[in-house]
């Protein structure tokens, strides 16, 4: 009958309406993202799967485990930073230029919770962690580092990636030095865990060959809200490895302990 047509129309009406709008949903995507790039159907997909060697940093950067309380040992520290940073190297500017780029690209996929670009006295390379000494111990180590001759060494960059450093949904996003740049600090770093233990007797707890790869920390992102690996993948296809300071390397000239300084200032306050 006419009037059991129009309900059958109707019906279909209706389910069409409903698939249109999941359809939507489904394709939909932020602000300034482009759609031929970004995936949201499946989000997981996008996630980040590399653990850091630190993990789970339950001590700091660094810091994989625990510092054991020890009263006989006066365990105070938690993580002890040896960098280079921007306030004592000037990165080359075609290295700033394409730092601050990939920071800009990253803002089209979503919210970032921290990007070292727009904090640039935050852009550092981190030379080595110190674990779970003492204040008496983290003295010797500063003022051992501060003594220590360093070879400033050139390094070169090869591709973003992404690091689970803790458990939760928190990632970093790092750009990885080369392979060649990898291994010339590894030595250096090794040789300088060598000398501290012959000149002060101090073994370092976590050496460098369990710690993440040197590199340079770009941004932090939550991963429940971020499409991690399609951002790094588009920003590597921009800038392809090798080219992130293709005019001048970037050189390592001294790295400082400044949380070892800011002990050592504390502790010569107390004594006066």
């Amino acid at each position: 009958s006419a009037h059991g047509q129009w309900r059958l129309r109707i019906i279909e009406l209706f389910f069409t309406f409903i698939v249109l709008i999941l359809v939507t949903l489904l394709f939909w995507r932020g602000p300034g993202v482009d759609n031929s790039k970004v995936s949201y159907l499946d989000l997981h997909a996008a996630m980040c799967k590399e653990y850091s060697p630190a993990y789970p940093s339950a001590n700091g950067p660094g810091c994989s485990s625990v510092c054991q309380t020890d009263p006989s040992r006066k365990v105070l520290t938690s993580s002890y930073a040896l960098t280079f940073k921007n306030a004592t190297h000037k990165w080359p500017l075609d290295f700033l230029h394409n730092m601050h780029l990939a920071g800009n690209m990253l803002k089209k996929y979503g919210v970032l919770a921290s990007l070292d670009t727009e904090r640039e006295s935050y852009l550092h390379v981190t030379f080595d962690y110190y674990c779970c000494y003492t204040v008496e111990e983290i003295l010797k180590i500063g003022e051992f580092l501060d003594n220590y001759h360093w070879t400033p060494h050139e390094i070169w960059f090869d591709r973003l990636v992404c690091a689970i450093h803790s458990p939760g949904n928190m990632v970093s996003i790092v750009l990885m030095a080369d392979s060649k740049s990898q291994s010339k600090l590894l030595q250096a770093a090794l040789k300088c865990e060598q000398d501290l233990e012959k000149h002060t007797g101090i073994h370092k707890h976590i050496p460098h060959t369990k710690l993440q790869g040197f590199h340079m920390t770009l941004a932090t992102v939550n991963q429940s809200l971020f499409p991690v690996l399609p951002a790094i993948d588009e920003i590597n296809k921009a800038i392809p490895p090798g080219t992130w300071s293709s005019i001048h390397p970037v050189i390592l000239h001294k790295p400082v302990c400044w949380k070892c300084q800011t002990v050592r200032k504390s502790l010569h306050t107390i004594k006066k």
